[in-house]
């Protein structure tokens, strides 16, 4: 008499195991690695770059009213910008892998440092936004001694 078949669970998540044929030994160590690594972007970079805007954006100050131009501020804008953006991607990439890894208290881990990655760098983001908004109603030698 055979035995019935057990129809799989759409829950139920096939445990992943690394293919050894395909990677050595020093490949899957640099791979996982870098796993490890990934989610600390999310919380290096997004404040990294709120703070290089707004060190440099108020450094440049005194330059950019002497020249009479705002495009480097822009620029540097845009640097921050994209310096969140590689931080936020690299949390929900932390956060898209947090479903796969095993053992389950590891990717607890990974997915709450995954959001806490994905929260600073809507923060930092936000916070540039603020402080490059006005920059098109104020301009920049209101208030800078000559």
């Amino acid at each position: 008499m055979s035995r019935p078949r057990r129809h799989p669970d759409p829950h139920e998540r096939a445990p992943r195991v690394p293919e050894a044929s395909r990677w050595s030994g020093r490949d899957l160590a640099r791979s996982e690695g870098f796993e490890a690594f990934s989610p600390w972007l999310g919380w290096g970079l997004a404040p990294a770059a709120w703070a290089l805007h707004q060190g440099v954006g108020y450094a440049m100050t005194g330059w950019l009213c002497d020249s009479g131009t705002r495009w480097p501020y822009h620029t540097l804008t845009l640097v921050a910008v994209a310096m969140c953006a590689a931080g936020l991607m690299a949390a929900l990439e932390a956060l898209r892998r947090a479903r796969r890894i095993r053992p389950r208290r590891s990717a607890a881990r990974m997915r709450m440092m995954a959001l806490v990655g994905l929260m600073l760098c809507a923060a930092a983001l936000g916070g540039i936004v603020t402080e490059y908004l006005p920059t098109f109603w104020i301009h920049a030698c209101t208030g800078v001694p000559r």
